[in-house]
């Protein structure tokens, strides 16, 4: 079976709505069980909106009345990864601004024809997917929620300054200053290894009410470039077979570190000159695959 840029449009699309599901937008359909990373899925909605006028609808009403629970500057840093288009996000962010949401950088104009439907509901942010959003009601919409999550995942290992940055993509002086402060209130130790200070949570018991390490997330950051980088290539017509392989190729080679480092399918770079269109084709369906399997996005917690 060959791909086709729909089939994996609407792999994307699905775990799109998973996830806001999972937020609470009041909508019919599963809902992911994995860690939401609310501003990697704005960005994704943002792009894709298009394609989905509904699912864009519904999710701004989410972000209209809880976008208080996304931080403005790291969604700025996750569109620049993404290389989500400036007039997708800049029309999103303005309209959840002049519907009464919060003010996001970025913004353009509004689309003039949305009007909130008030379809989102969050009662409670202590389910799973919902991690970030309890942890940012907790200790604020800043890096210290974002660095406690990902101390989360590896509560014993620990992380350093910079690989916190690398994770969360705040700067490393935002996320400098909140280990200083999280060390300060106790729920964090700090000590130096080598050149750098290495972090981990002051103790493996719970750090809120029925929440205790480990919580494994997956980096929806990562997953989502991946992918839409494919979508993007996928929507260039009219190459030869002998282009669209040296093109291919290309596109894996410069994801190749970020395949790896989220266990994403592998594509057979051993298939050489043409050979290597069909092998591509077959690991684009790999991916649409895997993005359409939620119990393949985390494992634990």
């Amino acid at each position: 079976m060959l791909p086709s840029t729909s089939s994996l449009q609407s792999a994307l699309l699905d775990r799109a709505w998973i996830q806001w599901i999972a937020l609470g937008v009041d909508a019919v359909g599963e809902r992911d069980d994995a860690v939401v990373d609310p501003e990697a899925l704005i960005a994704l909605t943002a792009e894709l909106g298009d394609a989905d006028a509904r699912l864009r609808d519904v999710s701004t009403d989410w972000c209209v009345a809880y976008g208080r629970y996304v931080n403005g500057s790291r969604l700025k840093q996750v569109v620049r990864e993404l290389r989500t288009p400036a007039e997708a996000i800049g029309e999103y962010v303005a309209t959840v601004a002049a519907s009464g949401g919060p003010a996001w950088p970025m913004a353009t104009e509004p689309r003039p024809e949305y009007a909130t439907r008030g379809k989102a509901r969050l009662d409670s942010a202590r389910s799973r997917p919902r991690l970030r959003i309890r942890l940012r009601a907790a200790f604020g919409v800043n890096a210290r929620a974002d660095v406690l999550a990902a101390l989360l995942a590896v509560p014993k290992i620990g992380l350093s300054v910079a690989d916190l940055a690398r994770r969360t993509r705040f700067t490393k002086p935002n996320v400098a200053f909140a280990v200083d402060a999280l060390v300060l209130a106790g729920l964090l130790e700090a000590r130096a290894v080598g050149n750098e200070r290495r972090v981990t949570l002051t103790q493996n018991g719970k750090i809120l009410p029925g929440l205790a390490p480990p919580v494994v997330q997956p980096d929806w950051v990562t997953r989502f470039g991946v992918a839409l980088e494919v979508l993007r290539f996928e929507d260039r017509n009219g190459m030869s077979t002998s282009v669209r392989a040296i093109e291919a190729r290309r596109v894996v080679e410069s994801l190749r570190e970020r395949i790896t480092s989220e266990g994403l399918p592998q594509p057979n770079l051993d298939a050489l000159g043409d050979d290597f269109a069909p092998a591509f084709d077959r690991w684009v369906v790999q991916l649409v695959d895997y993005l359409g399997h939620p119990s393949r996005t985390y494992s634990g917690g």
